[in-house]
């Protein structure tokens, strides 16, 4: 096991020792099934520390000092980052250092010195209107089998709230189209649970898994996937979802940017606005804090109020 960087004299044996402990860090991460965004998030901000301590002259580790982590933190306070980017990069020289106290590989840990700043509350970038959702909904050509497949996949987004690797990571196994239940593995935070799924996307799961996806796994039989691609019949890629949604989103007319995650933000919002308790949508969404899903709840009003200055008899009434 390398050192945590040590000194061996050199700028390349320097950088070669921090990388090594880096990858490490990195096999740790992915062992514990942590998200790969977030390891990538982690890994870059270990990369941004660690040129900040060769900048100081620091050439270990383990000769870090709380000075030199207030220093790091007040360096990227002062920088053109948003709040969220420094708390995941201060976040990220937490991590390393408790996996490195956990080894026996520091005897003090400087990264107690870190006071994570307040997160403000952001709310979604984009919610589609229920129209937008429709027009995108009914986007796929249903009379081809990769429109039926699209379709299916476009439906499950909307009425289950799941993430993009979660909707990638389904298998034929894991929806009971009879009953109307997804079962969601490893979700954020390695957390399974289960999911209602709506009568229309069951619809469309189930002409898909009819129809198609045996046309598009002929040479691969034992391909336990629900979403496969249609060349190959391996599990679908998420950049080629990423690219499904974007062109039906320009298909149907919409000219924000739409991503797979915008469904879920509108799930949430058009759930809440109609009623639904916030408890409920917090399940539904896997979300571990009540607080992350009642961000929801501030789009849901703001949408409420337009759509009743829109709608109601009395706004309409200008006299």
């Amino acid at each position: 096991m390398a050192e945590p960087c040590e000194n061996g004299g050199e700028d390349r044996a320097r950088a070669g020792a921090c990388d090594a402990v880096r990858a490490e860090f990195r096999d740790y991460l992915k062992a514990r099934q942590r998200d790969p965004d977030t390891i990538r998030a982690y890994d870059l901000g270990l990369r941004r520390f660690f040129a900040f301590l060769d900048a100081a002259g620091v050439a270990d580790l383990r000769a870090v000092t709380r000075e030199h982590v207030r220093a790091y933190q007040d360096a990227l306070m002062r920088g053109d980052l948003t709040t969220h980017t420094v708390h995941v990069r201060l976040r990220a020289v937490r991590r390393l250092y408790d996996f490195l106290e956990a080894g026996n590989r520091v005897l003090v840990n400087p990264a107690v010195a870190i006071r994570m700043p307040k997160l403000e509350d952001r709310l979604p970038r984009t919610v589609m209107t229920k129209a937008e959702v429709r027009r995108l909904l009914d986007a796929p050509d249903t009379s081809l089998p990769v429109g039926i497949r699209d379709k299916a996949m476009l439906e499950v987004f909307y009425s289950t709230g799941i993430r993009l690797a979660e909707l990638c990571g389904l298998t034929v196994h894991d929806v009971d189209v009879l009953n109307g239940y997804v079962r969601v593995n490893n979700g954020k935070g390695c957390k399974d649970r289960v999911v209602p799924i709506g009568h229309k996307a069951r619809r469309y799961v189930n002409e898909y898994l009819r129809k198609v996806r045996g046309k598009f796994t002929k040479k691969t039989r034992d391909e336990r996937a629900l979403f496969v691609g249609e060349r190959g019949g391996r599990p679908i890629h998420p950049r080629q979802v990423q690219n499904i949604v974007h062109a039906y989103a320009r298909a149907a007319g919409i000219a924000r940017t739409v991503t797979p995650h915008v469904f879920r933000h509108s799930c949430a919002t058009h759930m809440l606005a109609d009623g639904a308790d916030v408890v409920h949508v917090q399940r539904l969404l896997g979300h571990a804090l009540l607080s992350t899903t009642q961000v929801y709840t501030r789009v849901a009003r703001a949408e409420i109020k337009r759509t009743h200055a829109r709608t109601h008899p009395r706004e309409r009434d200008r006299d």
